[in-house]
């Protein structure tokens, strides 16, 4: 592979690089061009100003998609094979997802790196044609979208998708287009849309980032026709082991061994000697685990979910685990939310039609005949799906969001899924719920969503993305063309002009044509 980006590389004395880039060839060209030269190359999930900030002290320049940044060159330079780079180069810093508490650094050496796609070539590359393209629903700038989306074909030889695919109708047409393997999410394969088989050529599905639903596997089996390859692993670690049916019992990867230790009261806790770990020997995971003769292991649920109440110890797997077990709720998520004293909140996604009272009060009950009344959560949240980033993974600050305007009894936006984050573009799916307090009144016989509602959202979440001014000069080609209600999958594209300081947006139908409202909001310089 030849790299524009060896040029802009060249010419600077930067050793840490953060890079974000949408397009995945563009990405690993410039990713090769950094570890050519000796680089480390920095990973952010998104480019929102608490992520720059955050940045700042571990890089010495920025290239891609960030405001005022390294751009690639003109001239293609030498060709680049992964065979020519230097294994202990530390070449790659990633951020940890963040699912029990804040992201952290995870730094990994090239060897790390290809010798863990090398275990996946000879674990699963039998049942991959040399021409199947790599499609993937989750993002490179992660780990897992890293290896399996981007190092794996560039190794292999395998073609890669050009960006990840958000919407089931471009990942039905990537997979029909030709040979190809879905890398994807528990999340996003449970929202595949259900009652028909897709006409693929998909060879393999993989998914990873939390635990596989029997409905998610059930979903990807009656469209895509394969049974999904579920991937354990982290940041940490890299990949652990795998299984191809959530009853059955994990099997390590090649090379890596498991054992487990006493944990401080819950039980046996996993740990794990990989090639693919920074140090020899065995690294200790947060994750309880119950290991066979043969040295398969059964996830018990993570030893760090053990929250503190008022000096008792809660197990937030098993409050959740009730919640759903009581018939109540599809799924549910605990966290804790700091204040004057911690507190649990509880996210579920309602089973049954009931009203919030009654459901919290059914709720209630269920807890109380299986944990401690101080493990029975506070506060709660009901919403249509449970808030998931670009892995599709449901981590504690997108929880805790849920809950930072406690006075509010209805919420004021959609909870929203984000696609694609850019310093000028983003794009969010959500689906109207019909407890919105925007719908309080327009109309009792056929609910819709004012068009000053969507105005305000455009711009709300706008402001969530990109660092525009604070005051509104005026409104321009707005169009208001088809009604929005609930129960509607809606799309919202967000263009953000620096110069012009100007925000474009478009709401349109997830499964149609058409669109609901668009226009352009200007703003004082």
């Amino acid at each position: 592979m030849s790299s524009r980006w060896l040029e802009p590389f060249k010419a600077t004395n930067a050793k840490r690089i953060a890079l974000y880039l949408e397009d995945r060839q563009s990405f690993l060209e410039a990713l090769t061009a950094a570890w050519s030269l000796g680089k480390q190359v920095v990973l952010p999930g998104d480019v929102l100003p608490h992520t720059l900030d955050a940045l700042a002290p571990h890089v010495d320049a920025y290239a891609g998609d960030f405001p005022n940044s390294l751009q690639p060159g003109s001239s293609t330079g030498a060709k680049l094979t992964y065979d020519s780079f230097d294994r202990e180069l530390e070449g790659v810093v990633v951020f940890t997802s963040g699912s029990t508490g804040a992201p952290t650094l995870i730094t990994k050496k090239l060897r790390q790196l290809f010798d863990e796609v090398v275990t996946l070539e000879s674990t699963f590359g039998q049942d991959l044609g040399v021409d199947a393209t790599h499609v993937s629903t989750v993002s490179h700038q992660h780990i897992y979208g890293l290896l399996f989306a981007v190092l794996w074909p560039y190794v292999s030889g395998r073609p890669l998708a050009a960006r990840r695919l958000e919407y089931p109708e471009e990942i039905e047409q990537a997979l029909r287009s030709g040979p190809s393997v879905l890398i994807s999410s528990p999340a996003h394969l449970k929202r595949l849309p259900e009652g028909r088989r897709w006409s693929t050529q998909v060879q393999a599905v993989f998914s990873s980032g939390g635990p596989l639903s029997p409905d998610g596997a059930a979903r990807a089996i009656e469209v895509l026709g394969h049974s999904p390859k579920e991937i354990f692993g982290s940041s940490e670690t890299g990949g652990v082991a795998w299984r191809e049916a959530n009853d059955l019992p994990w099997l390590p990867m090649r090379g890596v061994n498991v054992r487990g230790a006493r944990g401080e009261g819950e039980g046996a806790i996993l740990e794990v000697e990989s090639p693919h770990l920074a140090q020899p020997g065995f690294f200790r995971t947060a994750d309880r685990v119950e290991i066979a003769p043969d040295n398969s292991f059964r996830l018990l649920g993570r030893a760090d979910r053990i929250a503190k109440i008022e000096e008792k110890r809660v197990s937030l797997e098993l409050i959740e685990k009730t919640c759903v077990e009581s018939g109540l709720l599809k799924s549910a998520r605990v966290v804790t939310l700091d204040g004057a004293r911690v507190t649990l909140g509880l996210v579920g996604v309602p089973a049954k039609q009931l009203d919030r009272k009654e459901l919290i009060d059914q709720l209630r009950a269920a807890l109380e005949k299986a944990v401690e009344r101080v493990a029975i959560p506070r506060k709660w949240r009901f919403v249509d799906q449970l808030p998931v980033d670009a892995q599709g993974k449901v981590t504690a600050p997108l929880l805790a969001l849920l809950f930072e305007d406690e006075t509010a009894k209805k919420p004021l936006r959609p909870e929203v899924e984000w696609l694609e984050r850019t310093p000028t573009h983003a794009s969010l799916s959500m689906t109207i719920s019909p407890e919105l307090k925007v719908l309080e009144g327009h109309f009792p016989d056929q609910p819709i969503v004012p068009g000053v509602a969507q105005l305000d959202w455009a711009i709300s979440f706008g402001r969530d993305q990109f660092t525009m001014p604070r005051n509104l000069l005026k409104v321009e080609v707005l169009k208001f063309q088809k009604l929005m209600q609930p129960g509607h999958a809606v799309a919202l594209t967000l263009d953000w002009n620096v110069e012009k300081t100007t925000l474009t947006f478009k709401f349109t139908p997830r499964s149609s044509e058409g669109t609901y409202s668009s226009g352009r909001v200007v703003f004082a310089a």
